[in-house]
Parts: C-alpha cells; structure tokens; sequence
C-alpha cells in the first residue's frame, strides 16, 4: 500500500493575507492582516481545526468509497467481553467506582457498574477491531489526499474540486462540504464573529484617532474631554440606591456603587461620542459572512407525528435527558398550534445510557405496533427510573402492553429484537455524524438547530421563507452519506 499525504495548507500566515481588504472607513482599507492580529492564536488554532475536520472527514469518505468497492470486506466485529474481563478491569479502577470522585449512580446502583463496565470493553474493543480492519481495506489502494488551505476552507469549497483520488477516481469537495457541513459551519461562523468584533474594535479606534488628529490633539485627550464631568453627586446616587433596594438589591457600599455610576456615565459618554462619529464616516464592512448549512431531512421509517404533508421537523431526542423531555412537551405545542406541522422523532443517546436505550426500544416497539403516541404519552408522565434500574420489570410489561392496546407477547419480543437495537444505533450515528453533539437536536426544513427550542422558536424557523432551491427533499429510509 501506498498512501500520498498532500497537506497544501497555510495556517494564516500575514504574507498569505496582506493584501485583502477586511473594511473602508472613509476611503482608508483595513486589511484583513490587521483585523486579525489581535486574534492571532486563536485565528490559527480555528484555521488548523478547519484542516483537521477536512481531514477527518475524507478519511471517512475514502473508507466509504473503499467498503463500496469492496463488497467481499466485513464490518469489524469483536469477541465477546467476559465477566472476568469485566472483573479485572473493576479492580484495577476500584477508585473510579467506589471512591470519592466516583458518580453517584455507581455507588447508589453498584449492579450498574457492570454493564456499563461491558459496554466500554465492547466498545474499544470494536475501536481497535475498525482500526484493523481499516488499514486492511487501505491495502493496495493508492490514496492521495488533496486538502485544501486553511483560507479556502473559510468558505464552501466548489463543489467540483477535487479533495482525493483513490486509485484515481476523484472524490469532489461536494462530498466534502455535505458530509462536515455543520462542523465545518459551527468554525467558519467562529473565524467570522472574531473577526466582526476585531473590525468594530478597529473602525472605533481609527474613528477616535482620525477625530483626535483633526481637532489637533492625542487620542487619549480626546476621551478625557469626552468623558469628564462624570462625576455622581449624592442625589443622583441616592436614586439609584433606593431603585435598587425597590427591586430587592440593596447597596451595601455606596462609594463603591457611585464608582459604578461615574464608570457607566463615562461609557455612555464615549459610546455617544463614537456613534456620532460612526454616523458621518462612510463604512464597508467587508468580511463575508458563511452561508449556513443546509441538511438532509430523513425520516427513515421512524415514528412520526402531525401531517402527512407539510413542513417537516427531524428531532434527534430522547426520553431520559430534562432538556429532552422538556422539548417533547414543545413540540406537543407546536403540533397543537399548527396542524400542516409533520415531526419525526429519531433516537438520539449520544452516551452510554441504559435508561433512555430502554425507552427507546419501547418507544420504537409500540410504533410498530401502532401505539407510539400512547406509549410516548406514558413515558413522559413517568419520571424516568434512577440509572441502573428499568422503567417496567418483566412482569409489568403485559400490563403495559394491555393499557397501551396491544398484544403483550408482540412487545416482548418486539423489545428483545436485534433490529430495534440496531436502528437506535444507527438514529444515533447519524446524528453523531451530522455534527450534533447533544440531544435533542433538530433538522427544519433543512436547517439545523441543538439544544432545547421552544415551541414558538420551531414555529419561526419553520415557517421561514425558503427558497425553492435551498431546500432538501425529505428521504425515506436513506442514509445521508
């Protein structure tokens, strides 16, 4: 095997961009060497975390392209973990379940510790199993990776350059920007709100030096004018002392609290001073704003709520996390309010968690039995079980089964399914993939969102006006790369 490795990269250097303009303030350009050069660290650090999210995202694209072209290759699979695999490994990190430091529902649930002892074997296990198996899918293969500059990445790359050959065939930075299109965002938008606070700072500052040298006198003496005469007499500090003791904050150190006030008149006095001279500069703010992501929606036969047509609403959630269950009741809302609403829930449990896995299986089982909103309505009024314990025992599941209206024997077998299993699994991966690192999250109308939303918020996005061309089809049962 032979691998080429181009890494043709300029980790922002000020040669690299001396000469493109970042702003005009009256007919004078600010270069954008000069916006960032208060942010310098941290410009590089956000230009090599762009390459290194370029990189780590062709790499998954070549293994993808290499699994397509090979349909003889397995998926990596590991021996079974053994209980005296799990014991060993207990003692030898006895502190971490028994000692101060250890998390509560450890020491509460000493059974919880083993399975979640299994699932962190099994899984890196599996981790070094994929790491095998991948350098064995590279064998014989002639790769050559083409990242682009840090400065290219700032923006979508064209959709044609090519990112990678493998053995000659091109993958292009389409690919590229669809399969990063979040995380590859969530930087882009970071270099660019510096920046937009470094321009503010710097117009503010050649505004001052510019009123300064025209009156014939320092910068510093010009805001020593501007801001004198702030001193706070003992009727203007008495107001604020009483407004604040009526809103339940009293004062407890009064020269300290007209400090305060002289402190924010002069601000204010400054503040004033640069927005008169804002108002008569003429300024061009240059910098481009990133476009922001557009994702696929993909309802993959997943359990689904609201119209049958309509606008669409993807939320990657659970039934366990508060934030979670706060959302379920805000897009109950949100359904409510607005009936030409459709919303697909997708499992999300982005950690080992054995509460919300449980509540998925149910969750899903009772959507294949025709029960999804009986049952979502049951887990939502339940407080969910203490980690290590389940929501139903064997014996209460038939009583679940008969409150909800369906066959008792259906659910359990539905619950002990590989199947089930595996598309939670999958729910979670692509959420993973896509960029989101918490639940819930959520794809409207294409745009993603994390984090816990409103049902108003949802309303909004939802019924923004999208262009035709922006938006994505919905995709049953695919998968998004």
């Amino acid at each position: 095997m032979w691998i080429i490795l181009l890494m043709l990269f300029l980790v922002g250097s000020p040669a690299a961009l001396g000469d493109e303009a970042a702003a005009r303030i009256n007919g004078q350009t600010l270069l954008l060497s000069e916006i960032d050069a208060p942010s310098r660290p941290k410009i590089v650090r956000l230009h090599q975390a762009l390459v290194d999210q370029a990189a780590r995202t062709l790499d998954r694209l070549i293994d993808r392209h290499l699994r397509t072209s090979s349909a003889a290759m397995k998926s990596p699979s590991s021996k079974p973990v053994t209980d005296e695999a799990i014991r060993d490994f207990r003692s030898s990190r006895a502190e971490d379940f028994e000692g101060p430091f250890a998390p509560t529902e450890t020491r509460r649930h000493p059974s919880a510790a083993r399975p979640a002892i299994r699932h962190y074997l099994e899984q890196k296990a599996l981790e070094a199993r994929s790491a095998e198996t991948r350098r064995d899918l590279r064998k014989g293969h002639a790769i050559k990776i083409l990242i682009p500059e840090a400065r290219d990445l700032e923006q979508p790359l064209p959709a044609k350059r090519t990112v990678a050959l493998v053995d000659g065939v091109p993958i292009p930075a389409g690919k590229l920007e669809q399969a990063a299109a979040l995380r590859l965002y969530r930087l882009r938008k970071e270099i660019h709100l510096e920046r937009r606070r470094n321009v503010e700072t710097a117009i503010e500052n050649r505004l001052l030096s510019e009123e300064a040298r025209r009156r014939g006198i320092t910068t510093e003496n010009l805001l020593t004018k501007a801001t004198q005469d702030a001193a706070v007499g003992d009727e203007e500090l008495n107001t604020f002392i009483q407004s604040e003791s009526a809103a339940g904050r009293p004062v407890s150190d009064p020269e300290r609290a007209r400090q305060y006030l002289a402190f924010r008149k002069a601000h204010a006095r400054r503040t004033a001073l640069v927005e008169r001279l804002r108002a008569s500069a003429r300024i061009e703010i240059l910098l481009e704003e990133p476009s922001p992501p557009r994702l696929p929606m993909i309802e993959a036969n997943a359990p689904a709520l609201g119209a049958r047509e309509g606008l669409r609403l993807v939320v990657y959630i659970n039934y366990r996390c508060t934030p979670c269950r706060a959302n379920h009741r805000e897009i109950d809302r949100l359904l409510a309010a607005d009936r030409k609403v459709r919303v697909t829930f997708r499992d999300f449990i982005p950690v080992y968690d054995p509460v919300a896995s449980e509540a998925a299986r149910l969750s899903r089982c009772a959507s294949r039995l025709g029960a999804f909103q009986r049952m979502r309505k049951e887990l939502l009024t339940r407080d969910p079980p203490p980690f290590g314990e389940a929501w139903y025992k064997d014996e209460t599941l038939p009583v679940l089964a008969r409150g909800l209206g369906i066959d008792p024997a259906a659910l359990v077998q539905c619950l002990s399914s590989e199947e089930i299993g595996e598309a939670i699994a999958r729910d979670t991966a692509e959420a993973l993939e896509f960029g989101f690192e918490e639940a819930p999250s959520f794809i409207v109308q294409g745009i993603p969102l994390s984090g816990m939303q409103s049902a108003e918020s949802l309303a909004e996005v939802l019924h923004r006006r999208i262009s035709r061309d922006a938006r994505h089809p919905v995709r049953q049962g695919a998968n998004p790369h």
